[in-house]
Protein backbone atom coordinates (compact mmCIF):
# COMPACT_ATOMS: atom_id res chain seq x y z
CA UNK A 1 0.00 0.00 0.00
CA UNK A 2 1.15 3.50 -0.93
CA UNK A 3 1.29 5.40 2.14
CA UNK A 4 1.38 8.79 0.41
CA UNK A 5 -1.90 8.26 -0.70
CA UNK A 6 -3.75 7.36 2.53
CA UNK A 7 -5.29 10.60 3.91
CA UNK A 8 -8.58 11.50 6.05
CA UNK A 9 -11.63 13.63 4.94
CA UNK A 10 -14.04 15.90 7.33
CA UNK A 11 -16.82 13.34 6.70
CA UNK A 12 -19.85 12.29 9.49
CA UNK A 13 -17.55 9.06 9.93
CA UNK A 14 -14.35 9.15 10.98
CA UNK A 15 -12.51 7.68 8.10
CA UNK A 16 -8.73 6.37 6.47
CA UNK A 17 -9.06 6.56 1.91
CA UNK A 18 -6.59 5.49 0.00
CA UNK A 19 -7.25 6.96 -3.64
CA UNK A 20 -6.68 5.00 -6.95
CA UNK A 21 -3.44 5.34 -8.05
CA UNK A 22 -4.90 6.17 -11.92
CA UNK A 23 -7.05 9.53 -11.57
CA UNK A 24 -9.92 8.58 -14.20
CA UNK A 25 -13.42 9.23 -12.62
CA UNK A 26 -13.94 5.89 -13.65
CA UNK A 27 -12.43 4.23 -11.53
CA UNK A 28 -14.26 2.13 -9.17
CA UNK A 29 -14.69 2.60 -5.54
CA UNK A 30 -14.88 0.44 -2.40
CA UNK A 31 -16.16 1.38 1.57
CA UNK A 32 -15.38 -1.09 4.31
CA UNK A 33 -17.77 -1.33 7.55
CA UNK A 34 -15.58 -2.76 10.29
CA UNK A 35 -17.25 -5.56 13.10
CA UNK A 36 -18.63 -4.86 16.16
CA UNK A 37 -15.32 -3.74 18.47
CA UNK A 38 -13.01 -3.30 15.60
CA UNK A 39 -12.16 0.37 14.03
CA UNK A 40 -10.88 1.20 10.66
CA UNK A 41 -7.76 0.56 9.92
CA UNK A 42 -8.88 -3.23 10.48
CA UNK A 43 -10.45 -3.95 6.94
CA UNK A 44 -8.54 -0.66 5.57
CA UNK A 45 -5.85 -3.64 5.57
CA UNK A 46 -7.58 -5.47 2.51
CA UNK A 47 -6.77 -2.23 0.91
CA UNK A 48 -3.65 -3.62 -1.19
CA UNK A 49 -5.38 -6.59 -2.23
CA UNK A 50 -7.50 -4.73 -4.11
CA UNK A 51 -5.11 -3.42 -6.28
CA UNK A 52 -4.31 0.25 -7.59
CA UNK A 53 -7.54 0.61 -9.69
CA UNK A 54 -9.62 1.04 -6.41
CA UNK A 55 -10.38 4.09 -4.64
CA UNK A 56 -10.74 2.27 -0.77
CA UNK A 57 -12.86 4.46 2.02
CA UNK A 58 -12.82 2.48 5.77
CA UNK A 59 -15.40 4.20 7.67
CA UNK A 60 -15.80 3.81 11.50
CA UNK A 61 -18.51 3.44 13.65
CA UNK A 62 -19.20 5.92 16.85
CA UNK A 63 -19.77 3.84 19.47
CA UNK A 64 -16.75 3.43 21.70
CA UNK A 65 -16.38 0.05 23.23
CA UNK A 66 -13.54 -0.51 24.60
CA UNK A 67 -9.32 -0.44 23.64
CA UNK A 68 -10.19 2.06 20.64
CA UNK A 69 -13.06 -1.04 19.52
CA UNK A 70 -16.72 0.81 17.96
CA UNK A 71 -19.50 -0.81 17.48
CA UNK A 72 -22.34 0.39 14.76
CA UNK A 73 -24.79 -1.04 17.07
CA UNK A 74 -25.02 -2.02 20.87
CA UNK A 75 -25.81 -6.05 21.37
CA UNK A 76 -27.68 -8.32 23.61
CA UNK A 77 -24.94 -11.40 23.54
CA UNK A 78 -28.26 -13.47 24.62
CA UNK A 79 -29.87 -12.92 20.97
CA UNK A 80 -27.64 -10.43 18.64
CA UNK A 81 -29.68 -10.86 16.51
CA UNK A 82 -32.82 -8.26 17.85
CA UNK A 83 -30.70 -5.08 18.92
CA UNK A 84 -31.78 -3.50 22.39
CA UNK A 85 -31.44 0.26 20.47
CA UNK A 86 -32.45 -0.13 16.41
CA UNK A 87 -31.92 3.33 16.37
CA UNK A 88 -28.27 3.19 16.73
CA UNK A 89 -28.39 1.23 13.33
CA UNK A 90 -30.78 3.35 11.82
CA UNK A 91 -28.64 6.52 13.00
CA UNK A 92 -25.13 4.76 11.65
CA UNK A 93 -26.78 4.14 8.53
CA UNK A 94 -27.71 7.91 7.93
CA UNK A 95 -24.02 8.77 8.67
CA UNK A 96 -22.59 6.09 6.49
CA UNK A 97 -24.76 7.31 3.61
CA UNK A 98 -24.02 10.89 4.11
CA UNK A 99 -20.57 10.27 4.29
CA UNK A 100 -20.48 7.99 0.70
CA UNK A 101 -22.08 11.00 -0.81
CA UNK A 102 -19.71 13.37 0.56
CA UNK A 103 -16.61 11.36 -0.27
CA UNK A 104 -18.25 11.04 -3.77
CA UNK A 105 -18.15 14.56 -4.20
CA UNK A 106 -14.65 15.24 -2.90
CA UNK A 107 -13.31 12.62 -4.42
CA UNK A 108 -15.18 13.01 -7.71
CA UNK A 109 -15.80 9.59 -7.59
CA UNK A 110 -17.66 7.39 -10.25
CA UNK A 111 -21.18 7.16 -8.62
CA UNK A 112 -22.13 4.01 -10.55
CA UNK A 113 -19.46 2.38 -9.44
CA UNK A 114 -19.57 2.41 -5.72
CA UNK A 115 -19.73 -0.92 -3.39
CA UNK A 116 -19.79 -1.13 0.25
CA UNK A 117 -18.44 -4.15 2.12
CA UNK A 118 -19.26 -5.22 5.50
CA UNK A 119 -17.71 -7.55 8.15
CA UNK A 120 -19.67 -9.16 11.28
CA UNK A 121 -22.40 -5.90 12.26
CA UNK A 122 -20.38 -4.10 9.80
CA UNK A 123 -21.88 -6.42 7.28
CA UNK A 124 -25.52 -6.38 8.42
CA UNK A 125 -25.00 -2.61 8.87
CA UNK A 126 -24.11 -2.89 4.82
CA UNK A 127 -27.07 -5.23 3.74
CA UNK A 128 -29.20 -2.30 5.55
CA UNK A 129 -27.89 0.31 3.82
CA UNK A 130 -27.94 -1.65 0.12
CA UNK A 131 -31.60 -2.57 0.91
CA UNK A 132 -32.81 1.12 1.64
CA UNK A 133 -30.57 2.79 -0.91
CA UNK A 134 -29.94 0.52 -3.93
CA UNK A 135 -29.55 3.52 -5.78
CA UNK A 136 -26.64 4.31 -4.41
CA UNK A 137 -24.37 0.71 -4.39
CA UNK A 138 -23.30 -1.18 -7.62
CA UNK A 139 -22.91 -3.70 -5.31
CA UNK A 140 -23.02 -5.21 -1.54
CA UNK A 141 -20.55 -7.68 0.20
CA UNK A 142 -21.37 -9.11 3.38
CA UNK A 143 -19.05 -11.35 5.06
CA UNK A 144 -19.99 -13.21 8.48
CA UNK A 145 -23.33 -11.17 8.74
CA UNK A 146 -26.84 -11.36 8.24
CA UNK A 147 -29.61 -9.70 7.73
CA UNK A 148 -30.83 -7.81 10.88
CA UNK A 149 -34.15 -9.42 12.41
CA UNK A 150 -37.12 -8.63 14.44
CA UNK A 151 -37.04 -4.48 14.92
CA UNK A 152 -34.86 -3.83 12.26
CA UNK A 153 -36.55 -5.69 9.41
CA UNK A 154 -39.49 -4.30 9.87
CA UNK A 155 -38.03 -0.75 8.62
CA UNK A 156 -37.07 -2.53 5.53
CA UNK A 157 -39.33 -1.62 2.50
CA UNK A 158 -39.96 -4.90 0.68
CA UNK A 159 -41.92 -3.19 -2.11
CA UNK A 160 -38.91 -0.61 -2.86
CA UNK A 161 -37.74 -1.11 -6.80
CA UNK A 162 -34.03 -2.67 -6.26
CA UNK A 163 -31.62 -3.83 -8.71
CA UNK A 164 -28.43 -4.79 -6.63
CA UNK A 165 -26.04 -7.67 -6.44
CA UNK A 166 -25.29 -9.05 -3.25
CA UNK A 167 -22.69 -11.21 -2.08
CA UNK A 168 -22.81 -13.23 1.28
CA UNK A 169 -19.83 -15.25 2.70
CA UNK A 170 -20.00 -17.41 5.57
CA UNK A 171 -17.78 -20.03 7.65
CA UNK A 172 -18.94 -23.58 7.98
CA UNK A 173 -17.70 -23.37 11.61
CA UNK A 174 -18.71 -19.23 12.19
CA UNK A 175 -19.64 -19.87 16.63
CA UNK A 176 -21.08 -15.92 16.14
CA UNK A 177 -23.33 -15.78 12.68
CA UNK A 178 -24.29 -19.51 12.54
CA UNK A 179 -24.75 -21.34 9.12
CA UNK A 180 -28.59 -21.28 9.97
CA UNK A 181 -28.29 -17.76 10.79
CA UNK A 182 -26.37 -17.50 7.75
CA UNK A 183 -29.12 -19.04 5.47
CA UNK A 184 -32.29 -17.41 6.92
CA UNK A 185 -30.34 -14.14 5.62
CA UNK A 186 -29.54 -15.49 2.13
CA UNK A 187 -33.69 -17.27 1.57
CA UNK A 188 -34.73 -13.49 2.84
CA UNK A 189 -32.50 -11.92 0.31
CA UNK A 190 -33.92 -14.10 -2.15
CA UNK A 191 -37.14 -13.31 -1.59
CA UNK A 192 -37.12 -9.74 -2.02
CA UNK A 193 -37.39 -9.00 -6.05
CA UNK A 194 -34.58 -6.96 -7.59
CA UNK A 195 -31.79 -8.45 -5.32
CA UNK A 196 -29.53 -10.91 -6.48
CA UNK A 197 -27.22 -12.81 -3.90
CA UNK A 198 -24.34 -14.89 -4.27
CA UNK A 199 -24.10 -16.97 -1.47
CA UNK A 200 -20.85 -18.65 -0.54
CA UNK A 201 -19.72 -21.24 2.51
CA UNK A 202 -15.82 -21.65 3.52
CA UNK A 203 -14.28 -24.00 5.81
CA UNK A 204 -13.74 -21.19 8.57
CA UNK A 205 -14.40 -19.83 11.61
CA UNK A 206 -15.88 -16.18 12.32
CA UNK A 207 -13.17 -14.20 9.80
CA UNK A 208 -12.02 -13.91 6.13
CA UNK A 209 -10.84 -16.67 5.09
CA UNK A 210 -8.21 -16.85 1.80
CA UNK A 211 -10.56 -18.46 -0.19
CA UNK A 212 -13.19 -16.28 0.67
CA UNK A 213 -10.88 -12.89 0.23
CA UNK A 214 -9.84 -14.10 -3.08
CA UNK A 215 -13.43 -14.82 -4.20
CA UNK A 216 -14.64 -11.32 -3.42
CA UNK A 217 -11.94 -9.72 -4.85
CA UNK A 218 -12.39 -11.57 -8.31
CA UNK A 219 -16.68 -11.17 -7.87
CA UNK A 220 -15.78 -7.74 -7.45
CA UNK A 221 -13.84 -7.33 -10.65
CA UNK A 222 -16.24 -8.70 -12.93
CA UNK A 223 -18.98 -6.84 -11.25
CA UNK A 224 -16.95 -3.51 -11.81
CA UNK A 225 -15.84 -4.70 -15.51
CA UNK A 226 -12.07 -5.08 -14.14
Amino acid sequence: MNEDRISQLDLPLKNLVHKAENSNKNTPSIFFLHGFGSNMQDLFGLTPFFGSNWNCISLQASIPIQYNGWGWAELDPLNIRKLPNPDQIKMHYQKVIESIDETVDVLNLDRSSVNLLGFSQGASLSIYCGLNSPERFNTITALCGYVPEDNIRLQIDTAIERNIDIFMGNGTSDQLISIAIAHASRDYLNSLDGVNTDYKEYESEHTISNDCLNDVVDWLGKKNDL
